[in-house]
């Protein structure tokens, strides 16, 4: 049977500080003594019959990154009883918002945290005859160490180069602050997501480094088009820092 990898596990739960990834909630996906009681949630179903179902998926798909996310026990709940609500869109809005200030360090012991959680998917999905069966609950303890374990990027990406990476969240946070200004329009936080990837072929994070000033140079001008932007503009004052300036400001302390 088919499920999400270790790895894919790993980076969610990095991404995710190990909070549930519903609005304001932020309950421990996993309990500091090591008791799981977060779910790995699939946006599109991962069986057919199952809220925001997908027949067109694969089964890679299915157990990607880009179509999981974790949330506590009672708003897993929540979401898949009521799809209508929760839409795709819905999901990935929530999903992209926090997983935003995320990072790919973990700790040894919250790597560890990431293989249990895996444990406990494959627990709460055994299944021969389409029924759930939910295997007896175990103990777990983990010592706290001081070293880490890093998820590593794709080489070559901008997700690789520490500076790039934090430059460009810092120029998509800066359009996410500016667009939401603007009167009258309906504002998504994930839309500047979705853009770039149909825009570069990929998600910003995994684009080559080759494609770094392009991206920011994109992203700069729509920073500039917003109306906060213009107004900026207008008065002499900048939208941004350049990257040499960030780098000066944030990555060489």
């Amino acid at each position: 049977m088919a499920e999400p990898s270790l790895s894919t596990v790993k980076r969610l739960f990095a991404l995710s500080a190990n909070r549930c990834a519903y609005s304001k909630c932020g309950c421990p996906i996993v309990e500091t003594t090591g008791t799981v009681t977060g779910i790995i949630c699939h946006i599109k179903a991962r069986s057919k019959g199952g809220p925001r179902f997908d027949p067109k998926q694969t089964e890679e798909e299915r157990h990607a990154f880009d179509n999981l996310v974790l949330m506590c026990g009672r708003h897993s709940k929540l979401i898949d009883a009521e799809p209508k609500t929760y839409t795709v869109e819905l999901l990935r809005e929530m999903k992209a918002m926090h997983e935003r200030h995320g990072n790919l360090e973990l700790s040894q012991v919250e790597a560890r945290y990431a293989g249990r959680l895996l444990d406990d998917y494959r627990d709460l999905y055994i299944t021969t005859t389409g029924d759930v069966t939910v295997n007896r609950p175990q103990k777990v303890e983990f010592k706290q160490v001081k070293k880490t374990v890093k998820i590593t990027a794709p080489e070559g990406s901008i997700a690789a180069d520490r500076s790039k990476r934090n430059y460009v969240k810092h120029l998509i946070d800066r359009y996410n602050e500016f667009a939401a200004q603007q009167p009258g329009r309906k504002f998504s936080f994930a839309a500047i997501y979705s853009d770039i990837t149909a825009r570069f072929g990929a998600k910003w994070d995994l684009l080559g480094i080759e494609q770094f000033d392009s991206l920011c140079a994109y992203l700069q001008q729509r920073i500039d088009c917003t109306m906060r932007g213009g107004i900026n503009r207008g008065q002499g004052y900048p939208n941004y820092s350049t990257y040499p300036e960030f780098v000066a400001k944030y990555e060489r302390r």
